[in-house]
């Protein structure tokens, strides 16, 4: 009982330094935010420009900035240390590699709540 227990504290555990995401901005346009403190390297990868890498570069406050994102239907994904990261998001969609990745809604609320990216381990 007592590894039963010590195992599921490590998996939770694991989780606590995932990085999470979350999005703003002004009226007609989205800033994305990605909260990952021990990345070297992150990049943002979208359907508006046919998955062209975008290097991210941090905040003052050591945030993974994206900006100027028109509010309109797009696919993304990040790539954290060059392992894709998907978005705890609402909106998903499988992509023909065997991947998931994330939708966003114009007019939605549902990239300016925080969500935390799901790893995948292996």
């Amino acid at each position: 009982m007592r590894r039963f227990l010590s195992g599921i504290l490590l998996v939770l555990c694991t989780g606590c330094a995932a990085p999470s995401h979350f999005g703003g901005g002004k009226s007609g346009e989205v800033t994305l935010y990605l909260e990952a403190p021990d990345a070297r390297s992150v990049v943002f990868l979208s359907s508006r420009d046919n998955y062209r890498r975008h290097a991210l570069g941090r905040d003052a406050d050591g945030l993974w900035v994206k900006r100027g994102l028109a509010d309109e239907e797009f696919r993304y994904f990040y790539l954290v240390d060059g392992t894709v990261h998907i978005p705890d998001c609402r909106y998903r969609e499988a992509d023909d590699f065997g991947q998931v990745n994330c939708i966003h809604l114009p007019g939605t609320d549902d990239h300016r709540r925080r969500a935390t990216v799901v790893r995948n381990k292996e």
